[in-house]
């Protein structure tokens, strides 16, 4: 399977943190460790091993979790999300210094801590600071799945189909036929996941198998039938796979 992505928490509420921790588990992050000041948050970024961070900008009341943002730039080099319940000016100048890869507001729902992580990835992969955040911004249309000490970058649009796994969602990548894994459950994947403005163009055709439309090139009896395999459909996913590709009768 994958490598986990090791997220790296500080935050001084500890139920934020501890819903923090469970959300990513659930998405297929694994927890590199939780700090909850700005001494143990700075102790942390040194000796631990992790991939991103989450850093909450007001620890005990104070910006020090911009001090530590700014650590992760020029120190350690890092991607990391700031997480606040609101921002004023004067933060939002401050923040934007520090040049973080993405920001969260509080409350943080699964979804769009997802999206975010793969967002952030994204900027700090291209060296690109996020904009404080005016507005909530669309999921991303990639997601990166970390190989090794690599982060492999896959696209949706390329996703030919989706595939359960136990409790992980294989990925099938047209660009270059292999099967990444994420995880986090078929259902949970459709439905959280992919991104809202292409939900529509996955559809269910078993019970552990989803395909891009766009893939899928003729149905034949009990299977539809792509570029790069064939997958089977039961019955009970057959009439709206046929209203999806508009066959009539």
């Amino acid at each position: 399977m994958t490598d986990e992505i090791a997220v790296l928490i500080i935050e001084d509420e500890p139920l934020w943190a501890q819903g923090l921790a469970q959300n990513l588990d659930a998405f297929g992050f694994s927890v590199a460790g939780a700090a909850h000041d700005f001494e143990s948050g700075a102790l942390a970024l040194g000796s631990l091993q992790y991939d991103i961070v989450l850093l909450d900008i007001h620890l005990q009341g104070r910006e020090s979790g911009i001090e530590l943002g700014q650590l992760l730039s020029t120190v350690y080099q890092k991607p990391f999300i700031f997480i606040t319940a609101s921002y004023d000016a004067a933060t939002a100048l401050n923040a934007l210094r520090a040049r973080p890869s993405a920001y969260l507001t509080k409350p943080v729902n699964p979804a769009s801590l997802f999206a975010t992580i793969q967002t952030a990835l994204h900027n700090f992969s291209a060296r690109a600071a996020a904009p404080v955040p005016r507005e909530t911004a669309p999921a991303p249309d990639s997601f990166f799945v970390k190989q090794g000490d690599k982060y492999k970058k896959v696209f949706w649009k390329d996703v030919v189909s989706l595939r359960s796994e136990k409790n992980y969602t294989g990925v099938l990548n047209a660009s270059d036929g292999t099967t990444s894994y994420i995880r986090s459950t078929l259902p949970k994947t459709l439905r959280y996941l992919v991104p809202a403005g292409l939900q529509e163009a996955f559809i269910q055709v078993n019970r552990a198998e989803a395909v891009q439309l766009s893939f899928i090139r003729e149905l034949a009896r009990e299977e539809v039938r792509t570029a790069f395999g064939s997958f089977s459909v039961t019955e009970s996913y057959l009439k709206p796979l046929k209203e999806k590709l508009r066959i009539l009768g």
